[in-house]
């Protein structure tokens, strides 16, 4: 960059970027609704601020305005489906304590006037985790928690609050609400010895699907798995229909039939997912056994090269979306018609509607390496496409390529498989150099980005949720190449692929890395004098192996720093402090509770592997960045690994923030 005052105003543009999420269609098809947030998820003041914004006329492009002021957290719009009016529910604070409160709220839209009005108590405290119109437009259900009770406030205020595991009473149950949209009553509507994590409404609004596991605790599904009832709308009584081995996700019902997406092989969270059915009963069949109403099975596995991410049910039909290698797709489930395939980039959120000549109406979100995050829609007719940009939340960045994208892949060192991933090249990058402004020659200084998971993957995005790429504008402006691979264990690439993660820390992952850098650097594209490898997570834990690792691949490279973001550091320890350890120590191989065996484990452990990499010199310059009270990896894994930094006086050349 030429100063740094151009820096930072491209820096605060960025921060100021808002990213368009979860586009709604209108039931005529002829409006989208949907929120936005900022790029850094940060806070505007003491506040997160997220307005509702909407396309009154899909037909004309560029059109979207605000439809909230943004001085609230404004999310999760949805459309009333009722057709004689114009209205939207959606979750805010307004009303109540900001930054706490969160209530359901509707808005008019036929009223020029008219403000939203809240439907549920406005100084609740309560997260509402889900809500959604009955498809007569007459119900609202939501998941909710209880309001605490005038006694457990007063245990709370006495600091009487020790937790007996097990005990029903104590856990903090969510349940299902509804809420009758004619008369404002709210009622329970399902209340087991439970918490319902999930829920589908019948298309005849007669019946929903809940699912639920046995406690609240993040861990529940693993040692519980997840439990199908149906509650019938007229009779308020509920059934158990069915029992899942594992947890379950984007349930939707189409006629007699419940779909979901869960793992493939379901208590394993390495199995990568797919997509299961069941057959239930009608409502006259209430007290059907759990065996006359189940009937679970895969109707979707992607041919074994993709992965099931989430369902959507419109007019009887089921939209799968896939991620195929590092593009996704949107199906028709059944006969696998493809609506929509992003050519190597993620279509963040969708939803779609057929409109009065029965085509499918499409509106979602997508934006690569040079084009910010946009909201588009688009008809599906037979032999063209009609695709309209709805939404300019990227103006102030019309004019600029940052850079450009090249999709590379190579065989692993072990020669098992073939890895993928993209090399992000500045816009400027020229052969020659040049004078004034910036010009860069190949090889580049490269800066190698390891995503988390580690069952996840990168692809060409402007918004790669990730903390070392969400300057990538920055850094390609300035110069610099960006490597991602998408390691074994990453999504996209089906059951096998993903289940390297099981027992595989450090085997398959770390080695995978190595051969994309090597290759990045064969075409010519990454100098291997000036290599930077970083990552958050699962990315953090493999930056740390990268650095105890370094150079000992023998391919006449190093790195020249590490960046190691919330990353784990020993897996025994993850497996025992982590809040989701039972997952934890399937990707370690071994659960130290059950005294098995460790021998995989530590092939994989950075804090292990850390006395022979110091006596050796091969520890790089580090940056250690950790959140003091992150649950899912400790902060005492960055400790244990500043300890030995310690101890060998190598903190001269780290820098460690908590």
């Amino acid at each position: 960059m030429e100063n740094s005052h151009v820096d930072a105003e491209m820096l605060k543009e960025i921060l100021n970027l808002e990213i368009p999420l979860e586009p709604q269609l209108s039931p005529d098809c002829k409006s989208v609704v949907y929120t936005t947030r900022l790029k850094w998820h940060h806070k505007i003041k003491e506040h997160v601020s997220e307005p509702l914004h909407i396309v009154d006329d899909v037909s004309c492009p560029k059109s979207s305005r605000k439809l909230t002021d943004g001085l609230f957290y404004d999310r999760m719009p949805r459309w009333s489906p009722q057709p004689h009016k114009r209205s939207i529910a959606f979750l805010s604070d307004r009303g109540g304590q900001r930054g706490k409160s969160v209530a359901l709220h509707l808005l008019d839209l036929d009223t020029a006037e008219s403000k939203p009005r809240p439907i549920t108590a406005v100084e609740s405290e309560r997260t509402i985790s889900k809500f959604c119109f009955s498809p007569d437009g007459r119900f609202i259900a939501y998941i909710s928690t209880a309001e605490k009770s005038a006694e457990a406030k007063a245990k709370y205020d006495a600091k009487d609050d020790a937790f007996i595991w097990g005990q029903w009473q104590d856990w903090d149950h969510t349940h299902l609400y509804l809420v009758d949209l004619e008369t404002a009553a709210i009622e329970l509507a399902f209340d087991k010895n439970c918490s319902v994590v999930d829920f589908a409404w019948s298309e005849g609004s007669d019946r929903i699907a809940v699912v639920t596991h046995r406690t609240p605790h993040i861990e529940s599904h693993y040692l519980h798995g997840a439990t199908l009832f149906i509650l019938d709308l007229a009779s308020r009584e509920t059934r158990e229909a069915a029992h899942f081995s594992g947890s379950l996700s984007s349930i939707v019902w189409s006629g007699q039939s419940l779909y979901f997406v869960a793992c493939s092989v379901p208590h394993e969270d390495t199995s990568g997912f797919v997509v299961y059915s069941m057959q239930v009963p009608d409502s006259h069949g209430i007290d059907a056994s759990i065996s006359d109403a189940t009937d679970i099975r895969k109707v979707y596995m992607g041919n074994g090269n993709s992965c099931a991410i989430s369902l959507l049910q419109i007019n009887g039909d089921v939209i799968v979306k896939t991620q195929r290698g590092m593009s996704d797709e949107l199906l028709l489930l059944g006969n696998d018609t493809v609506l929509l395939r992003s050519q190597g980039s993620s279509i963040r959120h969708f939803d779609a509607r057929r409109n009065s000549n029965n085509r499918i109406v499409l509106t979602y979100t997508v934006g690569d390496v040079s084009n910010p995050t946009e909201v588009f829609c688009e008809c599906l007719s037979l032999g063209k496409r009609d695709i309209k940009q709805l939404s300019v939340h990227g103006a102030a960045f019309q004019s600029m390529i940052f850079g450009h994208c090249k999709f590379i892949e190579c065989p692993s060192l072990d020669g098992c498989e073939t890895i993928e991933g993209i090399y992000l090249t500045p816009a400027h990058l020229s052969t020659i150099s040049g004078t004034g402004s910036v010009m860069t020659q190949l090889p580049l200084p490269t800066l190698v980005v390891l995503h988390g998971g580690p069952y996840s993957r990168h692809t060409n995005d402007f918004d790669i949720w990730h903390p070392l790429t969400f300057l990538a504008p920055l850094l390609l402006l300035a110069g610099y190449g960006i490597l991602m691979p998408n390691y074994r264990g990453s999504s996209g690439r089906g059951q096998c692929f993903a289940s390297y993660s099981r027992g595989g820390m450090g085997l398959y992952d770390e080695p995978d890395i190595v051969a994309m850098t090597q290759h990045a650097i064969e075409l010519g594209l990454a100098n291997k004098q000036r290599l930077v490898v970083g990552g958050w997570s699962q990315g953090g834990y493999l930056s740390y192996l990268s650095a105890v690792r370094n150079g000992t691949h023998g391919l006449g490279w190093r790195f020249s720093g590490a960046i190691c973001g919330a990353g784990v550091t020993d897996w025994d320890a993850m497996a025992m402090t982590s809040d989701i350890g039972y997952e934890q120590a399937q990707f370690a191989g071994h659960a130290p509770w059950r005294g098995e065996s460790r021998h995989v484990h530590v092939s994989g452990s950075a804090i292990r592997e850390f006395p022979a990499a110091a006596r050796e010199g091969r520890i790089p310059p580090l940056l250690i960045l950790h959140g003091e009270q992150d649950e899912r990896v400790p902060v005492s894994q960055a400790h244990g690994f500043r300890r030995a930094l310690d101890e060998a006086g190598l903190m001269s050349q780290t820098e460690f923030v908590t």
